[in-house]
């Protein structure tokens, strides 16, 4: 596997990471059968595979991903870098401290290779958050500082609030639908070198052919996405059609293809979830190859004729993450 670098650290990180906001938790409209035992052998086939990069946080699951993150890895911590995010509710200087340790307490590690704020929180003033992400790093709690969901001027404040070192990455939502981070994000963070961490980057199952214009969601965390209306699936689905022309082609899936797109970019990693080792394993043939400029330009030229209604903002994504948020102990 060709490993890149997390921004200006020196780790050598999977293209592709597992994401695990579904451990633990059956909110959001995932199904009654996944379990535990699932999550662990999920987690465990990543590692097999050489996916290093495993990605989770303190609210998934109250808690529960964490641990289930933290018994995966026992024994091969050295396989891992273990990334998790702080929530927003909990930016305040000590209440940084305080969660850090519980995240720590939960994976059962000593140092938390990749801390993340999960959502900025403008009540909260990000030189506090900093100052403690600071100490943190001082007391090797954490080797190094993320953020996730920050625009670019948010991105640029809390850089210039991190005295002591400097922010790796920003995980944002980034997929062949949703392609806001191309206009600003993306370029600074080449320039910077800041990896973009690309979350949903299947847009929950569009691009993986699953869903059209007579099977959509109606509940579940799909239903609250406008990507899923009826009218928005029928103007993609000339979009699916090219990929599953070149997943044809490829001997691929459509996932793999579209997986592959977001990784052509050495700054971007993508962290697909996994609800079992199968899921693992199909996520990573999206490595071992690359995309071609003739397939890059048919893809692009069918993403160019698609004319979407608006997404959700970051905003409502703040919302309904605080609204599906059990208090933490």
């Amino acid at each position: 596997m060709d490993y890149i670098e997390l921004g200006k650290t020196g780790l050598k990180v999977s293209p592709i990471g597992l994401g695990t906001w579904q451990f633990g938790s059956k909110a959001w409209g995932w199904g009654k059968t996944y379990g535990r035992e699932e999550a662990l052998s999920s987690v465990k086939k990543a590692l097999d595979l050489g996916i290093n990069f495993i990605d989770t946080a303190e609210i998934y699951g109250n808690g529960e991903s964490e641990r289930i993150v933290g018994e995966a890895i026992k024994g091969r911590r050295n396989e891992a870098i273990i990334a998790t995010k702080v929530s927003p509710l909990h930016l305040s200087y000590n209440s940084v401290i305080r969660a850090c340790e519980r995240s720590l307490e939960r994976l059962n590690i000593k140092e938390i290779d990749l801390y993340q704020i999960h959502f900025p929180n403008p009540i909260i003033p990000i030189k506090e958050t900093m100052k403690a992400m600071n100490k943190l790093l001082r007391d090797g709690k954490i080797r190094y500082v993320g953020v996730s969901n920050f625009k670019l001027k948010q991105l640029k404040k809390a850089m210039g609030a991190l005295s002591n070192s400097h922010i790796v990455s920003n995980q944002v939502r980034y997929n062949l639908l949703n392609r806001e981070v191309e206009r600003e994000l993306l370029p600074f963070a080449k320039k910077e070198k800041i990896t973009i961490i690309a979350y949903s980057p299947l847009a929950q199952g569009i691009l993986t052919g699953k869903y059209g214009i007579k099977d959509y969601p109606k509940d579940g965390a799909r239903s609250m996405n406008r990507l899923f209306t009826p009218e928005n699936l029928k103007r993609v689905s000339p979009l699916l059609e090219v990929l599953k022309e070149i997943a044809e082609k490829r001997g691929k899936s459509m996932a793999q293809v579209a997986l592959n797109w977001l990784i052509k970019e050495p700054e971007v990693l993508a962290i697909a979830g996994a609800k079992n080792p199968k899921q693992v394993e199909e996520n990573a043939g999206a490595l071992g190859w690359r995309i071609s400029e003739k397939e890059l330009k048919a893809i692009e030229e069918a993403y160019k004729e698609i004319k979407l209604e608006n997404f959700r903002s970051y905003f409502r994504i703040f919302l309904r993450t605080i609204l599906n948020l059990r208090a933490l102990t």
